[in-house]
């Protein structure tokens, strides 16, 4: 986790203030890792590049959740105009007493294409 230790005379002293929230947190760590403070800070300080490409990583996670609301929405709308002219060819194909029928579920066909609709435009 943390870099490889330098030779004597290779470091770097730096004196920070830390926040009280921080503060205790490190002090919280390094009591529970049984580590001096020092280790604890230098340990999350090496790991800031890696928090980094996680954030990264949850930014891109989330344009995905987007395209694939977007393609699934798509994938609905194709599957409800399949159903819709398959009840048209089935209402054109149709005679006599079945036509009524044929009818009725050309238009829950069309109701649902209707209520995508509506879903999609409250989205934008």
């Amino acid at each position: 986790m943390a870099p490889p230790r330098r030779k004597p005379g290779q470091e770097r002293e730096h004196k920070i203030r830390l926040p009280e929230d921080i503060a205790q947190r490190i002090e919280a760590k390094a009591k529970h890792e049984q580590r001096p403070q020092n280790r604890i800070i230098i340990n999350e300080l090496a790991a800031y590049p890696s928090l980094e490409q996680t954030r990264n990583l949850a930014e891109l996670v989330g344009h995905m959740e987007v395209v694939l609301a977007r393609y699934a929405a798509q994938q609905t709308s194709h599957d409800l105009t399949d159903a819709l002219l398959k009840a048209v060819d089935v209402v054109l194909a149709t005679q006599g007493g079945a036509l009524p029928a044929a009818i009725e579920k050309l238009r829950v066909a069309r109701t649902g294409m209707l209520a995508l609709d509506r879903t999609q435009s409250k989205r934008k």
